[in-house]
């Protein structure tokens, strides 16, 4: 049980005894700090002066600003390590900031799939944000109950999993498997184009550009899914365990992940990204099946939106 910031300071215990396990770094917790402060200006300006992709933007908005107040509070920690208030905001901030980077990727697909086509499985466009974001939602409820019951109850005297804990693992690995998911069905919207199948020569400048989006976005959630699979990995040993007091590994499989996916996201926004009308050949599934497999990468799309 790490020791009360009534009882300890720097000068009367050991790092080792704090919440943390660690004096957290302020150089790294600081560097994190300017980089979601500058997000969050970039993604206001985008908001007030381009009003485009609203749902996007603040979606990622959100989630800077809880990395932004997570790592905040780490530089709190950094001069207070023993003061559990502080230790578990940015525990619990950090755990959850992620949900709403999920949520802007999961709002980007519907416009892809309108430019592109509906691809393998014809799914309507708009009826991705109306699955996943639900169940970002869902996981972020799992998460935020789990993060209420690990602030009121005790953390168990040998370091094991408490009911807290099992919660919000419980809420990573549904966002776990719902980006997952997400992920084979993205797939299938791009795979049946020849997006990546012709040579840059060979695309306009639309496609060229929405070619780069779908990177990001891959990269993005690969980023966050890795980050996710860590995250259930700590607390699977218990919020005080090896992972859980290791900053190395945080810094390492938290903070740059997602970091970079939400730099990744803003900077290749879909204001400059993606085009406000559809490409001209599209891909939909139902002809798939009816047109010679050297045809399948082009055709006109049948269907109204």
């Amino acid at each position: 049980m790490p020791a009360s910031g009534d009882d300890c300071t720097l000068n009367t215990c050991s790092i080792s005894q704090s919440y943390y396990g660690y004096r957290p770094n302020l150089g790294i917790d600081v560097f994190f700090s300017i980089v979601y402060a500058v997000v969050v200006a970039y993604c206001l300006f985008l908001a007030i002066h381009k009003k485009k992709h609203l749902a996007y933007t603040i979606s990622v908005l959100i989630g800077a600003l809880l990395e932004l107040t997570g790592f905040a509070a780490r530089i709190y920690g950094y001069v207070y390590p023993f003061v559990r208030n502080g230790w578990i905001v940015q525990y619990s901030i950090i755990t959850f900031g992620p949900v709403f980077t999920s949520a802007a990727i999961y709002v980007c697909i519907g416009r892809i799939a309108d430019y592109l086509g509906r691809g393998k499985f014809h799914i309507r466009p708009r009826l991705y944000a109306r699955i996943f974001i639900p169940s970002d939602i869902f996981a972020l409820l799992i998460q935020s109950s789990g993060g209420g019951v690990s602030v009121s109850e005790v953390p168990p005297a040998d370091g094991g999993i408490s009911t807290g804990q099992s919660i919000i693992i419980a809420g990573l690995a549904l966002q776990v498997v719902s980006l997952s998911v997400f992920f084979v069905l993205f797939m299938g919207v791009i795979w049946p184009t020849d997006l990546f199948r012709s040579k840059s020569l060979d695309l306009d400048r639309n496609d060229k550009r929405v070619r780069k989006f779908v990177i990001c976005v891959s990269v993005a959630i690969i980023l966050i899914v890795g980050r996710s699979a860590y995250r259930v990995a700590e607390y699977s040993q218990g919020i005080f365990g090896a992972l859980g007091h290791n900053e190395v590994l945080f810094i390492i499989f938290d903070g740059f992940p997602i970091a970079i996916a939400t730099t990744i996201l803003v900077l290749a926004h879909p204001v400059y990204m993606l085009p406000d009308a559809p490409r001209v050949d599209k891909v939909d599934a139902r002809e798939l099946g009816s047109r010679p497999a050297r045809n399948r990468s082009r055709h006109r799309s049948r269907y109204a939106h």
